[in-house]
């Protein structure tokens, strides 16, 4: 071997060594990681052969729990509980499953309940909308500290649980 195919064999050598460390997260290493593909590819299916209604609903939030531990996942689990919640509107147990799932993810789960928010009316499903103002009022009382926002949605819970009040005249 000469003297002069030293560093082209070393570079080669080196370029591999980059290729298959930035391939790495594309082959699945671990059981685990397989256990929770095959997991998820059930939960697809659930959501796929499952009609609308609640049926889906908990389909949609068991994939969307399995996405939510993930690395990557937040933000595909996001979209799944959004369509669970648009498929059983007035179900609350979605909506707890989401801040469950989402909890630490602050600003998704913020997005989240916001999204919810804007897009059902309020009348027609209180309970739902009622935990929805519930999490965000815990959640800026906690993580995301915004007092102001956190009366906010208090008064606007209080207020949906009493019903409109008729106007007082002096």
């Amino acid at each position: 071997m000469q003297d002069s195919f030293v560093p082209l064999i070393v570079s080669a050598g080196a370029f591999l060594a980059v290729l298959l460390w930035r391939v790495r997260p594309l082959v699945a290493w671990t059981t685990k990681r397989r256990a929770s593909r095959e997991a998820l590819r059930l939960a697809q299916g659930r959501i796929a052969a499952a009609p609308d209604g609640p049926k889906r609903a908990q389909a949609l939030c068991d994939a969307a729990d399995l996405l939510a531990r993930q690395v990557g996942g937040p933000g595909s689990a996001k979209g799944l509980y959004l369509r669970a919640m648009r498929s059983d509107p007035t179900s609350v147990e979605v909506i707890q499953r989401a801040v469950t799932g989402l909890s630490r993810r602050p600003r998704t789960l913020e997005s989240l309940l916001w999204r919810r928010l804007a897009s059902s009316p309020w009348k027609e499903s209180a309970a739902a909308t009622s935990a929805v103002l519930e999490a965000l009022q815990s959640l800026y009382d906690g993580p995301l500290r915004n007092a102001i926002r956190a009366r906010a949605f208090a008064n606007a819970r209080a207020s949906l649980e009493k019903g409109p009040t008729a106007p007082t005249t002096a």
